[in-house]
């Protein structure tokens, strides 16, 4: 699961089913392997609503896409990541007021 204070430092919003089919057909007809789905999550290392979306499409797709959580799992590293940099920003910011 995607942290709770990573969640709301990056403002990141959930996602329906029906929210996530088109991007879910994208997926599967031009990356159906693992390998392609892990090179999407190094595409959209720096994107949150992109990551924030495949995570939802592995989330509501999983049994066909990620059934053992790695992707999703990967996806979380790179949002909590994506957290931290902004905290530090954010603290960077504080400082040189």
């Amino acid at each position: 699961m995607i942290k709770r204070e990573t969640v709301k430092i990056l403002n990141l919003k959930p996602l329906t089913k029906a929210m996530c089919y088109d991007f879910y057909e994208e997926i599967r007809s031009e990356l159906d392997t693992l390998e392609g789905l892990r090179e999407s999550i190094s595409w959209f290392r720096d994107d949150v609503e992109k990551l924030n979306h495949l995570w939802w499409v592995l989330n509501y797709h999983s049994s066909r896409l990620d059934s053992r959580r790695n992707l999703r799992a990967l996806i979380e590293k790179s949002l909590d990541r994506l957290a931290d940099l902004k905290t530090d920003d954010l603290t960077d910011e504080k400082i040189k007021e």
